[in-house]
């Protein structure tokens, strides 16, 4: 009788385990993230026309800038004289001197002069001017050059961000702004915690309701607001275990969910809907974040010495791998399936895709 038992719980084990494999075979088999080289370009190669509708693609290596498109043409090259600040649509050079500069379009032609002495810098379509002592910011109109706004600090301006939704910068002294789009002040945020107040990084979300920076020395720490009408609330901080001596590069999600930052050591990555942080370790400084739908891919570039290395992270926190070279200067941009790396004096494009 006891064996008899025992042959119908193995019965019934077998087959339970058989049905379960049987249905599990109608489930797709794990996946994973391919980077496929598709063309290298030199960026010396004769200027071409871009077709009507291209997507036109900023790119800045050593003394040279100018847009490309998906297909590899060159559209544009600009040797830079001295500086020079561009974006998908906009571009300027500009000298040691810097007056009255000639704003292009991603066509090379002449959008607006700046009216005024400093230097230019340019966000998307928007255009800001950083006047001589480096304690002003002017909001520039890009249809005629002039400013819309002009706010004046007492002390250095330290970052400069903005996103579709506003603009934050941060001072040496420790104090964090928010502006609208057109220049209005927002909010005054004077993070403290620290001995010593200086403002190392900051960023705003997409949304413009989230504001982020890295703040002070002894100790220095990363402080996360949320706007909440009248209060511009502190929802997260952490206390950085190293702390940086230089500007650090912050970026918002394009879905608002993490913000990203280097801290020395590691890439730190916050959750802003469970308020936790994430690090992974890194070496070097890290000099751009770009994102590709394709499985929320994250590809952070950074640099140490004269090596660069581009570190992958899917569902926008999860390592999965990376890859180096060597270079004098380099980039990356990232949109939709594909992944555009420069290097010296090529650009290359690499498709992604889930396979």
């Amino acid at each position: 009788m006891k064996v008899n038992k025992k042959i119908l719980f193995m019965s019934i084990f077998i087959s339970v385990a058989a049905l379960a494999y049987f249905f599990s075979s109608f489930l797709p088999l794990e996946t994973e993230l391919h980077l496929t080289p598709e063309w290298t370009v030199d960026i010396g190669s004769a200027v071409q026309s871009a077709e009507d509708g291209e997507t036109l693609f900023p790119f800045r290596l050593g003394r040279n800038l100018g847009y490309f498109t998906k297909s590899g043409k060159i559209t544009l090259n600009e040797r830079v004289p001295y500086k020079a600040t561009i974006s998908r649509n906009l571009f300027a050079l500009y000298d040691a001197d810097a007056e009255n500069t000639v704003v292009f379009d991603n066509a090379g032609k002449e959008r607006c002069v700046i009216d005024g002495a400093g230097f230019p810098f340019i966000q998307q379509d928007r255009i800001f001017l950083l006047p001589p002592g480096g304690a002003s910011l002017a909001f520039i109109d890009g249809n005629n050059g002039t400013q819309k706004a002009l706010y004046e600090h007492t002390s250095p301006i330290t970052s400069l961000t903005s996103s579709k939704k506003g603009v934050s910068a941060g001072f040496a002294d420790g104090d964090f702004l928010i502006f609208e789009p057109d220049g209005k002040l927002r909010a005054s945020l004077s993070p403290g915690g620290s001995e010593f107040s200086a403002i190392y990084g900051g960023a705003i979300s997409n949304d413009g309701n989230m504001f982020a920076c890295v703040s002070g020395l002894e100790p220095q720490r990363l402080v996360l607001y949320r706007d909440e009408g009248t209060y511009k609330k502190i929802v997260f901080h952490e206390f950085l275990k190293t702390s940086l001596l230089r500007q650090t590069y912050m970026h918002f999600s394009e879905n608002d969910k993490f913000v990203y930052f280097d801290s020395n050591d590691s890439l730190v990555i916050v959750d802003t809907e469970r308020l936790e942080s994430i690090h992974i370790p890194l070496t070097g400084m890290i000099l751009n974040i770009q994102e590709s739908p394709v499985n929320d891919t994250v590809f952070v570039l950074s640099r140490d010495a004269q090596s660069y290395t581009v570190t992958i992270l899917e569902q926008f926190k999860r390592r999965t791998g990376d890859f180096s070279f060597d270079a004098q200067t380099a980039f990356i941009l990232a949109e939709g399936d594909s992944l555009f790396v420069g290097r010296d004096n090529k650009i290359s494009r690499i498709a992604i895709s889930k396979e």
